[in-house]
């Protein structure tokens, strides 16, 4: 064993230490079968110049193709993993060199190769992302070819509190699901952080890949209080509410996505907790599952 090996297992045999190891990248999740049923699917990640999805773009996309069983959800082996860089055709801001590490140097004259992203699309049956409102706007703006795809959400699309993870951020995810580290913010380790938590059973044997697919499967609404009154907006929030502040219709309204099964118990809450005065009516509309995260 190794000194540093030596000395983390002295530490996790006391009770008030936890040791967290780098995450190593994994090719192979599961011994091949003959009774896997693989599909393809694609972890995708961006780092951009910034957050404002009209005028920021892309710097890096990391992409990671890999096959799963369509039968249980496990993710069996990795195909490919990418990074590719583009230049802004601007200074990339400090606080994201900070952030990501990536320079302008790095970057300069990088462009990303279509082709090549087309070619780890191809044969994909959904995309996936931590975080997919996020990366999808930025990448079917430069890569359309990813609005004629289904995406998941690995951030949303799961219930990790269901799961005993109280927060949905990646690295805590990382840390509390794998007891690992890694170092965020490069695209294509994030991508490998993402699928690492899709692939790795809890400790009631719950493939978080299989519950992704379920939902992303499932039938949908979009429930939108609108003219909720002012005071209503911490219950809003609470129950899982997001503030829409954008041109979208309708715009400047609170909305929150649910399996359609759900709308009855939803529409009751709204009513009791939200409408108390029996004035207004939540908008309903159904969902496009090709469209979500769009």
């Amino acid at each position: 064993m190794t000194e540093p090996e030596a000395l983390a297992a002295a530490l996790e045999r006391h009770d008030d230490y936890r040791v967290l190891r780098r995450l190593v990248p994994v090719e192979r999740f599961v011994p091949s079968s003959p009774s896997h049923q693989l599909r393809h699917a694609l972890v995708v990640d961006v780092e951009t110049t910034g957050i404002d999805k009209p005028s920021d773009v892309i710097i890096e996309l990391g992409l990671l193709r890999f096959t799963y069983d369509a039968i249980t959800g496990q993710p069996v082996e990795v195909v490919a993993a990418e990074s590719l860089l583009e230049d802004p055709g601007r200074p990339i801001p400090a606080e994201i060199v900070e952030l990501t590490g990536i320079t302008d140097d790095m970057v300069r004259g990088q462009r990303i190769d279509d082709a090549r992203v087309q070619s780890l699309l191809d044969g994909v049956g959904i995309v996936l992302a931590h975080n997919a409102g996020f990366d999808r706007p930025f990448i079917e703006r430069r890569l359309p070819a990813f609005r004629e795809v289904h995406w998941g959400c690995t951030q949303r699309d799961i219930d990790w509190r269901a799961l005993g993870i109280g927060s949905h951020s990646l690295e805590f995810l990382t840390y509390r699901h794998l007891g690992a580290f890694f170092d965020g913010h490069r695209a294509v380790d994030d991508c490998r952080a993402t699928l690492a938590l899709l692939a790795t059973p809890t400790g009631d044997g719950t493939i978080p890949m299989k519950k992704l697919l379920e939902s992303c499967r499932t039938a949908r609404v979009r429930v939108c209080a609108v003219q909720s009154p002012f005071e209503t907006k911490d219950a809003l929030r609470g129950r899982g509410y997001r503030w829409n502040g954008n041109e979208a219709v309708p715009p400047k309204t609170w909305c929150k996505e649910i399996p359609e099964s759900e709308l009855a118990a939803e529409q009751e809450w709204l009513r009791t907790a939200v409408y108390t005065n029996g004035r207004g009516k939540a908008q309903v509309e159904k969902v496009d599952l090709k469209r979500r995260w769009s």
